[in-house]
C-alpha cells in the first residue's frame, strides 16, 4: 500500500480529523480537584497509585524521589500517601495502560474501572458547569431586558426632559414680559402720580396767593379800626372821678 501524501488536501483532513479524535479521547484525563485538562497542557498531570489524578498545583510531594520508585504525593481526595508518576509518554507501559484510548481491547478490569469513574466524574462537573452557564444565561436575558427597559425609560425621560426644558424656557419668557409690563405699569403709574402732584402744587399755588391779599386788606383795616379806635377815645372827654373836697362834718 502506498502511504498518503502529507502535502496533499486527501492526505491533510484525514491526519487532522485523527488527531482530533485522539484529542477528543484524551478529554477524560483530568485533574480531580481543579479539573485541568491534560489535552491544555498547562499544567503537569500526576498519576497516583491510589488512582486519582491531580495536577501540580493541587498534589503535595511529601517526600523526594527514592532511588528506587517515583515521587511519594499525599492525595488530597484520599488523603494518602501514594507514589506517583507524570502523565506522559515516558511513564511505564503498565501504568501508561490507564491511559489507553481504546481501553475495551485491553480487557482490564481495573483500568475499565478507572477510566469508567473519571468519565462520571467530568461528566458532573460538565453538568455543573452546564446549569451554571444556563443560569448565567438567564441572568444575562434578564439584565438585558431589564437594560433595555432603562434604556427605553432613559430616552423617554430624555425627551421629557427636553420639553421640560423648552417649557422653562417659555415660563421664564413670559415671566420677562410679566415683569417689564409690570415696571412699565408701575413707571407709568408713578409717573401719573408725580403729574397729579405737580397739578396740585400749582393750582394751590394759585389758591394761597388771594387768600394773602385778603388777609393783608383785613390786617390793614383791623389796624385802621384800631387807629380809629384810639381817635375817638383820645377825642372822648375822660371819665373823672369824685373831687375830694374837705371833710366838714355838719348835721341837716
Amino acid at each position: 500500500m502506498s502511504k498518503p501524501k502529507s502535502g496533499g488536501s486527501g492526505g491533510s483532513q484525514p491526519d487532522s480529523s485523527s488527531g482530533q479524535k485522539i484529542e477528543a479521547s484524551k478529554l477524560w484525563i483530568h485533574c480531580g480537584r481543579c479539573y485541568a485538562l491534560y489535552v491544555d497542557k498547562k499544567v503537569k498531570l500526576f498519576f497516583l497509585a491510589c488512582n486519582h489524578v491531580l495536577c501540580e498545583k493541587c498534589v503535595k510531594v511529601k517526600s523526594g524521589r527514592t532511588p528506587s520508585d517515583s515521587n511519594i504525593f499525599v492525595c488530597c481526595t484520599c488523603q494518602k500517601n501514594s507514589h506517583g508518576r507524570e502523565i506522559n509518554n515516558d511513564m511505564p507501559n503498565y501504568v501508561k495502560r490507564f491511559f489507553h484510548t481504546e481501553a475495551f481491547q485491553l480487557a482490564s478490569e481495573a483500568i475499565d474501572k478507572f477510566q469508567l469513574s473519571n468519565h462520571r466524574h467530568f461528566d458532573k462537573y460538565k453538568e455543573r458547569k452546564e446549569i451554571e452557564m444556563n443560569k448565567l444565561a438567564k441572568d444575562i436575558a434578564l439584565a438585558k431586558s431589564v437594560c433595555e427597559k432603562r434604556f427605553k425609560d432613559f430616552n423617554m425621560m430624555r425627551v421629557e426632559r427636553k420639553k421640560l426644558s423648552q417649557r422653562t424656557k417659555l415660563i421664564k419668557e413670559e415671566a420677562a414680559k410679566q415683569k417689564a409690563e409690570m415696571e412699565r405699569m408701575a413707571q407709568a403709574k408713578l409717573n401719573r402720580t408725580l403729574e397729579s402732584q405737580k397739578s396740585s402744587s400749582s393750582a394751590r399755588d394759585t389758591i394761597h396767593g388771594r387768600p394773602h391779599v385778603r388777609g393783608g386788606s383785613q390786617v390793614g383795616s383791623r389796624r385802621s379800626s384800631k387807629d380809629s379806635g384810639r381817635g375817638t377815645q383820645a377825642k372822648r372827654p375822660k371819665v373823672t372821678s369824685f373831687h375830694h373836697l374837705p371833710n366838714h362834718s355838719f348835721n341837716l
